[in-house]
């Protein structure tokens, strides 16, 4: 084919296919940098991609740990509201809740002494109710399980068996109940 053309067409192709070996060796050449800031810039994007991947799932547990916290105040807030005795009603609310537990037991308390005490080194201060019931077994068994389902935190510190009368069944004890609460 190339036979065909003439010496001068043959000349004019050679300069041109050098011109084109040269354009591409330049080509090249100039691509070589730039190929290898695209790599450098691709392992970059990578590792950026890998740091945010990180970065965001740090940020999403802080995100879960954050709304656990809350919901832990709402629920700090919900005992206080609801299970523990605030501190200025106390009195109040401590005496309306025996009569409740003494009338749900069908047992009435004696001698009901009133004991306020502060914690030195927390800011705690505790309640203690003490008192006398007397009746059958079953009766004071009654009574501490209404304690026990009371919804304020009410506890029964100390028990003491004053007197236990076996030809009639029945007994006579010391109860303390204590009440914590924050000031």
């Amino acid at each position: 084919m190339l036979n065909l053309l003439e010496d001068k067409e043959k000349k004019a192709l050679r300069y041109v296919g050098v011109v084109l070996g040269l354009v591409l060796i330049f080509l090249f050449l100039l691509a070589l940098p730039q190929r290898k800031r695209y790599f450098s810039a691709l392992s970059v994007l990578e590792e950026k991609e890998r740091n945010h991947k990180y970065f965001e799932g740090i940020g999403q547990s802080r995100e879960e740990e954050w709304h656990r916290w809350q919901e832990a105040f709402r629920d700090m807030d919900e005992l206080k509201s609801q299970y523990f005795y605030a501190e200025k009603q106390i009195p109040q609310q401590l005496r309306i809740d025996l009569d409740q537990i003494q009338k749900k037991a069908r047992i009435r308390a004696s001698r009901i002494n009133y004991r306020y005490t502060q914690f030195r080194r927390e800011e705690i201060k505790k309640v203690s109710v003490s008192f006398n019931i007397k009746g059958p077994y079953i009766t004071l068994k009654r009574f501490l399980l209404t304690v026990e389902e009371l919804p304020k935190f009410l506890f029964v510190e100390k028990i003491d068996f004053l007197d236990i009368d076996s030809q009639r069944g029945i007994l006579e004890l010391k109860i303390v109940l204590a009440v914590y609460y924050a000031i």
